[in-house]
């Protein structure tokens, strides 16, 4: 018994030992000050040019933000936005353009501010002074000089099969620019890297090492911008090092008083390209509506075009699909006349996402059918149904 009890303690001891080990030491955390930072970049195919106008985090606002508004860019993002500053503009040739804050004009977009600059007007190599004046009376200043190069302004139509094609870009060169900026737009975010090189190419079966989950690159059945741009210095520097999690350091930032960066581009080539496949499942193909006139006029959707995006890796996970669909053209729909959708298709069940434009960021409608045959039939979550969609030979 005399031996249990010794066991015993030392257990109970042991115990104590480990929770005390354990115990994390509290301390308070003090909040930083915010500072005041902006974003502008003087681009020479934009029709106005616009800076952002922003306080950065100290946990002293608890931020509750809306859906993502392209006319609130700051607020609807849990932003800080900083309004009624005075934002200049020194030209070259010395004259001063003052900015005027959107949310003066029509009620939103607190913190943007907007030069009636187009950017056809920007001259190469020449500096551009911006001088921001807060209402607490700080004071932001920064300069960039624009690079030399032609501005691509209309897109260039291209297809791609993403299966065996590789797109390649070539480009004038731009004595000035410090870097290019190459970009492609995808429904899940941008693709975007610096090179020092006049060309490029881009496999279709890329992954977006910028995102987490490395989707593909190229989306069959979507219309995808790929554009390449000279930059400055300053842009380069921005956009190239990142903001440390822990020391809240490695930007570099050319910004006096204040945090950003104020730089410039000239987009030297725009392509439009309609990213295909083969269509050889049963799940793919152009997808019509067939109905009696009565259905016809409750469905707001003629077709769907689909992919396979992914295969599944397992046989308990879904298809990936991707593709595009055809709204019904009417009086009070302003949206696009052919828009990109995403998907999952599994043991014939398919869930379709309607985007708005080519976004994977915002659906209007989500159509959930199954699969009988040539025949995809379902119904809306908002628009009803059952709608029949039969595929095109």
């Amino acid at each position: 018994m005399r031996g249990c009890a010794l066991r015993s303690s030392r257990l109970r001891l042991l115990a104590l030992a480990v929770l005390g080990a354990c115990e994390i030491d509290k301390t308070a955390i003090p909040r930083t000050d915010s500072r005041v930072a902006l974003h502008a970049v003087l681009s020479a195919t934009a029709p106005t040019q616009v800076v952002l106008l922003e306080r950065t985090r100290s946990g002293r606002v608890q931020l509750v933000a809306p859906p993502f508004d392209l006319e609130d860019p700051i607020g609807s993002d849990e932003g800080i936005a900083e309004p009624g500053a005075l934002v200049t503009l020194l030209m070259p040739n010395g004259s001063t353009m003052v900015a005027t804050e959107d949310a003066a004009v029509n009620g939103k977009g607190q913190g943007v501010y907007r030069f009636q600059l187009p950017g056809s007007s920007l001259q190469r190599n020449a500096a551009y002074h911006l001088t921001v004046f807060t209402t607490a009376g700080e004071v932001l200043s920064a300069e960039t000089s624009v690079p030399d190069g032609v501005a691509a302004t209309g897109a260039a139509p291209g297809t791609m099969d993403r299966t065996r094609d590789t797109l390649a870009l070539t480009w004038s060169p731009s004595p000035t620019a410090r870097s290019y900026f190459v970009r492609v737009e995808t429904p899940y975010g941008p693709r975007a890297f610096f090179t020092e090189s006049t060309k490029v190419r881009l496999p279709g079966f890329l992954r977006n090492v910028d995102l987490q989950e490395l989707q593909h690159v190229f989306f069959p059945g979507f219309v995808q911008a790929v554009t390449v741009s000279a930059v400055d210095s300053n842009f380069y520097d921005w956009y190239r090092t990142h903001n440390d999690v822990l020391s809240g350091e490695g930007l570099i930032s050319r910004v006096s008083g204040g945090l950003g960066v104020f730089g410039s581009l000239v987009r030297l080539r725009f392509d439009s390209v309609q990213v295909t496949a083969p269509q050889s499942r049963s799940m793919e193909g152009n997808f019509q509506f067939v109905g009696t006139p009565a259905e016809a006029l409750g469905t707001r959707y003629l077709s769907f075009d689909i992919f396979l995006e992914s295969p599944a890796a397992r046989g308990d996970q879904s298809d990936a699909l991707s593709g595009r669909y055809r709204p019904r053209p009417r009086i009070d729909y302003n949206g696009c006349p052919i828009c990109g959708l995403l998907g999952a298709a599994h043991n014939g069940q398919v869930e379709l996402a309607l985007l708005k434009d080519w976004s994977g960021a915002d659906t209007v409608e989500v159509f959930d059918g199954a699969l009988h045959g040539d025949t995809l039939i379902g119904s809306f979550r908002q628009g009803g149904g059952p709608f029949r969609f039969v595929r095109q030979p």
